[in-house]
């Protein structure tokens, strides 16, 4: 590739994705600790390099387009001779029905004009993720009788394994990525990367041999039995990325057998444990104070609901952090820890230890606060809810798909309602949407659907586009926004739920104490936060006229 690293960084920095000041402390550091630039700045930021290529496309005033959507066009590709595609890396592409000459390299001139004389037209130069146009050169090439001959003079190539799995892991986490997936398919190895609650496909080149060899490497690092490929196993192991970055995060590893061989979710645990705090999550104003005095009552139970990844622990960490002070013991118990505090006692359970048998421990140990990672039998949360009663501050999480519904689930489980009415302190449903990336949104007037949906029928407001720019890596959107139902409890509900009210009852009575998803949505789109399309995916149209609650369908 022509581009530089400078070339590199002075575009980051002129479309803003990099402030030049900290770029130039980066590089005295890097000198100082002898690693690359590039590299130290790529951990600072943490961004992967095809974000650098983007924004060199942004200031030359470039196309960047997504390769998944182009195909080769094979018979313009001829006229260009194989040796100037596999240096250059140019290629004419089919892209919505138009051509394109995509390249690695915009300020080659020369060799783009040269490339315009061989192919006999002109086309408009677009450029690429540089991961994948290597895939795709190497493909054509790999077509063409020359290289086909190539290959049977060298033979098959060798893959580095432990090179390879690095690689990976490191993508995800400049990418900000939740979950690595790795399936065997026919045609080889298929890595895809969970980014901001989306799947994409990691561009990667990789036979059978290779998918097979990654699942052994993987399942020894996570101690599991590289013999057993019939039956699904759990494990895990610590990575330890290298300098730059110098970090430990824990990797959640999980196989199952398929057709075609086993596959491999791996998930990154504890990315984020630095600094995170309440206010990070989207908790907007309103709602941020009333937890923060939820979570300083010296005893009750707070409950976090909702389904498998929708940032219920996360939450509970950042509740934890606020609070985590030298006057206060806080221990808890999980499966598995996610987050690693400093000062906080936390256990794992396991084959031998249940949740209710640590839980019963723990309470021998003259704790303040108790974290417990989720209430899942009716033990757990019968010893849950006598802590709160005996002066501790409980949290856990629960399964549910809205607030109110957590007191009918823990009835459900075997609580007694009035226990449940005078420890219940606050309850939490969630979900989580892609936040708006605030460099490149786009205000602008909303149509009369649009304010009739968000409950401004007859009057004129704004909300935000995504368009997509280096910093989102072309997404529109970077990162993840917390929606939040919230559910306070007060004298009145408790005397109600210890009473056996129902649903419905209580969502009626709770007035200005139940707050719906909904609600918290639209707001947070009329702020910029994110769009209404994103809450529409997670949220139910619902809200209070007069004393009535309304269920509408959901859009």
């Amino acid at each position: 590739m022509a581009l530089t690293d400078d070339m590199l960084l002075q575009a980051g920095v002129a479309t803003e994705l990099l402030d030049g000041e900290t770029v130039e402390r980066l590089k005295v550091e890097a000198r100082r600790q002898h690693v690359p630039v590039l590299s130290k700045v790529l951990a600072y930021y943490r961004i992967p390099v095809s974000a650098l290529h983007r924004a060199v496309a942004e200031s030359r005033q470039l196309p960047f387009i997504d390769l998944t959507q182009a195909t080769i066009e094979r018979k313009l590709s001829k006229k260009l001779p194989g040796s100037l595609i596999k240096r250059k890396h140019f290629l004419p592409l089919e892209i919505e029905e138009n051509l394109v000459l995509v390249t690695a390299d915009p300020d080659d001139m020369a060799g783009i004009a040269s490339a315009m004389r061989l192919l006999g037209t002109e086309l408009p130069v677009v450029m690429a993720e540089p991961r994948r146009l290597q895939l795709m050169v190497d493909e054509y090439v790999a077509t063409s009788i020359m290289a086909a001959a190539e290959e049977t003079t060298t033979g098959p190539r060798e893959t580095d394994l432990v090179a390879l799995l690095d690689t990976i892991l490191m993508e995800a986490y400049l990418t900000r990525a939740s979950d690595v997936h790795l399936l065997t398919e026919e045609d080889g190895l298929r890595v895809r990367l969970r980014i901001d609650g989306s799947l994409s496909d990691y561009p990667l080149a990789a036979e059978q041999n290779v998918a097979s060899g990654l699942v052994s490497r993987i399942k020894v690092l996570a101690g599991l039995d590289i013999a057993e490929q019939r039956q699904p196993q759990d494990g895990g192991f610590s990575y330890h990325l290298a300098a730059p970055f110098d970090l430990d995060f824990n990797i959640r590893v999980a196989t199952a057998p398929t057709r075609l061989g086993e596959r491999i979710t791996m998930r990154l645990l504890g990315q984020e444990s630095g600094g995170l705090t309440l206010t990070d999550l989207g908790m907007l104003e309103q709602d941020l104070a009333s937890f923060n005095q939820a979570i300083r009552n010296p005893y009750g139970m707070i409950l976090l609901t909702g389904p498998t990844g929708s940032g219920k622990s996360t939450t509970l960490f950042a509740a934890l952090q606020e609070i985590n002070k030298p006057d206060i013991n806080i221990m808890t118990v999980e499966n598995p820890i996610e987050y690693v505090m400093d000062g906080v006692s936390q256990i794992q359970t396991g084959p031998k230890i249940t949740f209710a048998d640590a839980l019963r421990s723990l309470l021998r140990h003259d704790p303040d606060v108790l974290m417990v990672g989720e209430i899942r039998d009716a033990e757990t949360a019968d010893v849950a809810v006598k802590a709160a009663m005996t002066g501790h501050l409980v949290f856990s999480t629960l399964h549910t798909n809205n607030a109110v519904s957590a007191v009918t689930r823990l009835i459900d489980i075997g609580c007694e309602p009035f226990l449940i009415g005078s420890t219940m302190t606050a309850v939490i449903a969630q979900r989580l949407v892609r936040r708006l990336c605030r460099h490149c949104a786009r205000k602008r007037s909303a149509t009369e659907t649009e304010c009739t949906t968000l409950g401004y029928e007859g009057k004129s407001i704004e909300i935000f586009d995504p368009v997509g720019c280096a910093v989102c890596q072309g997404t529109g959107f970077r990162g993840r926004l917390g929606l939040f139902e919230t559910l306070w409890f007060d004298e009145q509900l408790a005397r109600m739920v210890a009473k056996g009210a129902d649903e419905e009852t209580l969502e009626h009575a709770a007035g200005d104490k139940l707050r719906f998803m909904w609600q918290d949505g639209c707001e947070k789109v009329l702020r910029g936060m994110t769009t209404l399309e994103e809450i529409q995916k997670v949220a139910v149209v619902k809200h209070i006229a007069g004393n009535e609650v309304i269920y509408d369908a959901a859009v």
